[in-house]
């Protein structure tokens, strides 16, 4: 197994994983039990070292998945003697019960039908490290058959990675039912780490954006959120999304747009809307010149707001029977104080 450092969240789970010796056994392997704040669920804690090295997990997991343990043992002190099953492999774990908790240590045994299974599919024979980190992530054969039969996962690391970064089956699922297939295990760890939901993924959809994932991130990242595409969608707005990128880092919100719109710029450029909002021209000033029959570019409202002419300032020229007045000319008017 190649070297990594592993941090995530599984289910619940935190994974602390620090490999620096590929193929050197465990030395030290110790599990902890409490009880869960669930139904259903107990709280399970596992560590494992080796020289210089030490990983700890712990999460609320099934009680389905021990044999010979129940939480009423919990609650009386003397040996502990139980099995944790996963598909890859089975933690025999001894030790002792009292005060609420149990402690011990454990001998990871893997699954012989696993491997064979995983074999068949093409993977190859899992070691030590990458077992555990199977068991603790839970990872069933069900999963390894679902990504590896649609193409998503090609190694045995990618599976690992998928887990690591808690991505299951219903994610999976949920984002093919948005019309996002033929993803890579990339694809989807990036959509994963970068918070990108299903629904988010739904509504660019039904905005009209069928992008890649790289895209969408990008998206994310840069702050375009449900309800910024919702808004834009309600305005019959829809930019291209290196425009929605940049409209959104220059502060250029649904509202705006569509005052820009509606003040008969039409369909301007982003650069062009982005550069009237770097230069203060608001959505007031737009509509109050439209309204007062002006028909400005945006180089000529920007000009205009350069030179301190407001919305107050046109509607004194235009009651004072000044009419056809262009930009250069309503400028030069203010410049030399005429009010």
């Amino acid at each position: 197994m190649k070297e990594f450092g592993w941090f995530a969240v599984i289910a619940g789970a935190v994974i602390l994983e620090a490999l620096t010796a590929p193929g050197t056994g465990l030395s030290g392997r110790g599990w902890k039990l409490s009880r869960s704040g669930e139904p259903g669920m107990v709280h399970l804690t596992l560590e494992r070292s080796r020289p210089g090295n030490r990983s700890i997990t712990s999460s609320d997991v099934p009680l389905t998945n021990f044999h010979g343990f129940s939480l009423d043992m919990l609650d009386r002190s003397g040996p502990a003697k139980f099995t944790y099953v996963q598909d890859a492999a089975t933690l025999e774990c001894t030790g002792k019960f009292g005060w609420g908790r149990g402690s011990g240590d454990f001998t990871l045994t893997p699954n012989p039908e696993f491997k064979t299974e995983l074999n068949r599919l093409g993977f190859a024979t899992p070691g030590q490290d990458e077992l555990f980190l199977l068991v603790i992530s839970g990872t069933n054969l069900d999963f390894i058959r679902e990504v590896r039969g649609a193409g998503i996962a090609s190694s045995l690391q990618d599976i690992l990675d998928m887990a690591g970064h808690g991505i299951n089956s219903q994610y999976i699922h949920d984002v093919a039912r948005t019309g996002y297939r033929n993803l890579r295990a990339e694809d989807y760890i990036e959509l994963r780490d970068h918070g990108v939901e299903p629904r988010f993924l739904q509504e660019l959809k039904d905005a009209g954006y069928q992008i890649a994932a790289n895209q969408v991130v990008e998206l994310k990242d840069h702050g375009v959120d449900s309800n910024y595409v919702r808004d834009l969608g309600a305005y019959d707005l829809r930019p291209e999304p290196s425009e929605l990128v940049s409209m959104r880092d220059h502060g250029v919100t649904p509202d705006y747009l569509r005052a820009v719109r509606d003040a008969g710029l039409g369909a301007i450029h982003a650069d062009e809307t982005i550069t009237l909002r770097d230069h203060g021209v608001s959505r007031e000033f737009v509509m109050e010149a439209h309204d007062l029959g002006y028909h400005f570019t945006p180089g000529e409202l920007v000009e205009l707001h350069d030179h301190g002419v407001d919305g107050k300032y046109l509607r004194t020229i235009h009651d004072s029977g000044i009419r056809n007045l262009n930009a250069d000319q309503i400028v030069q008017l203010h410049d030399h104080g005429v009010q």
